[in-house]
């Protein structure tokens, strides 16, 4: 159920009024019930809990103070990066919560297989079951790191000794190529970073073929061409600026020729926000990937870097006279006002830039001006929706205002202290439970109540204006 688009809208009685737009509560202080009929896949129903999973609760590091200035960082940078890896506890973790966390990039892993073919340290679970097991377990970690994440269609068979030998598994290499591009044009990333090299150097097939694949598809989704079935689906061509490889050194090494590397980024800098570096805090995230023997996992304190090359780019020179980048975005405008050049329009759409540039100079902590900067971005969003841009270009800029107007959202709710819970309950009638009891799934043709609890943890006074149930990708089995 998505809790973005249809939240109950408050007014703040303080000469203001508030959208109030929050995802997620601890306390209760309204019930909204509803009464809704689902067929799901369940066969029965099972044992109830009156508390949310610990998966489901925000890290700490995520809610009052230092929530809101992370969401802050998020909302400053407009920068979209990919990582594209091959097995659950590939991934550069430091690198990643370096990135989504320390600087507020919109951040996204694309690991190809679930891991369903690897080892389990923890039970007598494999195959599929391992593969649910370990995307559970990678989910828990994309939480620390703070990205999103998205997999592929081809399944991890076992070690595999070569490329050749891995795409010939996968049903040829189009498989997965046509997964990782259809990623790419529907999250357009700014950078594209291969966690492995390409080479032999990889070791297992998976990982040379994974960075084969993102290789080639930075090319491949710019052009309409190469799977065309996906741009007449809607979809349109994407080419990201830059692309890199990593294990250029050997994976995980601690240092590297300078040669080999274009970016040298310090993950174990200390984040004020977090209280810890940013491999240390990854490595909470990894140690969740129990399966594979990470539970007890730790890190010496000292020096600590990513290394990575670039591989291609469709930018003018960004390295200096020894072939090195500052950051992984020299080059790249990732400020608010950068929208406007990241989707071309600068000219057509003249008055973009500025509008955008006045909101960026007023991103503030304060109530009243994260209020007026959720006003600013739906009017500039409005302007463009009713702007002369054909459709195709229309959209993705759309899109972009619309995730900036929620990260904007998410800080003022933060800033409010305003949360919100939504939980299915088992249907009551008159005199019921006062406080219902959790389902974790229901069963085909069982009824149900859905609960919102809305706590107000501000000074001011809000009132809902509306509530509604959006249960559009609610999936109805028959």
């Amino acid at each position: 159920m998505s809790l973005h688009q249809n939240m109950p809208h408050l007014e703040l009685w303080r000469k203001t009024e508030i959208p109030f737009s929050a995802i997620a509560a601890r306390s209760l202080f309204l019930f909204l019930s509803l009464t809704a009929l689902l067929a799901a896949q369940s066969v029965s129903t099972p044992p109830t809990s009156k508390t949310l999973p610990a998966y489901l609760e925000p890290l700490p590091q995520d809610t009052g103070s230092s929530g809101l200035k992370q969401a802050l960082r998020r909302l400053a940078n407009c920068g979209r990066l990919l990582m594209v890896t091959a097995h659950p506890d590939d991934e550069d973790g430091g690198l990643l919560t370096l990135e989504a966390r320390g600087k507020g990039v919109e951040t996204m892993l694309l690991t190809l297989t679930r891991g369903e073919g690897g080892q389990n340290k923890t039970g007598d679970t494999f195959s599929d079951e391992l593969g649910v097991l370990r995307t559970l377990e990678l989910l828990a970690a994309d939480r620390y790191y703070g990205v999103e994440q998205r997999f592929t269609r081809v399944a991890d068979f076992g070690y595999s000794k070569t490329a050749d030998e891995t795409f010939e598994k996968w049903g040829g290499h189009d498989v997965p190529l046509r997964d990782i591009v259809r990623v790419i044009r529907q999250f357009r990333p700014d950078v594209v970073i291969a966690r492995f090299s390409g080479t032999e150097a990889d070791g297992h097939g998976h990982h040379q073929a994974s960075a084969m694949l993102t290789k080639e598809a930075f090319r491949a989704a710019a052009d309409p061409h190469r799977f065309a079935e996906q741009i007449k689906a809607g979809l349109q061509p994407w080419q990201p600026k830059k692309l890199y490889i990593g294990n250029v050194c050997g994976f995980g090494a601690a240092v590297c020729p300078d040669q080999n590397w274009t970016v040298k980024l310090n993950t174990a800098e200390d984040d004020p926000v977090l209280g810890v570096s940013y491999v240390q805090f990854a490595i909470e995230g990894l140690r969740h990937q129990q399966s594979q023997g990470l539970a007890d996992l730790r890190i010496p304190a000292g020096p600590r870097s990513a290394f990575y090359r670039l591989a291609d780019s469709a930018l003018p020179k960004t390295t200096d006279a020894n072939g090195h980048e500052k950051d992984l975005f020299d080059g790249i405008d990732t400020s608010l006002p950068g929208l406007a050049a990241t989707f071309g329009h600068e000219t057509s759409l003249p008055w973009l830039k500025p509008e955008l540039e006045k909101v960026a100079r007023e991103l503030h902590e304060s109530i009243t001006d994260l209020l007026s900067t959720v006003r600013d971005l739906q009017s500039i969003a409005d302007r463009v929706q009713h702007s002369s841009l054909p459709a195709e270009e229309k959209a993705p800029l759309l899109e972009g205002l619309e995730q900036k107007t929620l990260e904007a959202q998410t800080a003022l709710d933060l800033a409010l202290n305003a949360t919100l819970e939504v939980i299915a309950a088992p249907s009551e009638g008159p005199g019921g439970a006062s406080e219902p009891e959790a389902l974790s799934s229901v069963s085909p043709g069982q009824r149900f109540q859905v609960i919102a609890k809305l706590r107000n943890g501000s000074k001011y006074w809000l009132k809902i204006g509306h509530a509604s149930l959006n249960h559009a990708d609610w999936v109805r089995r028959t």
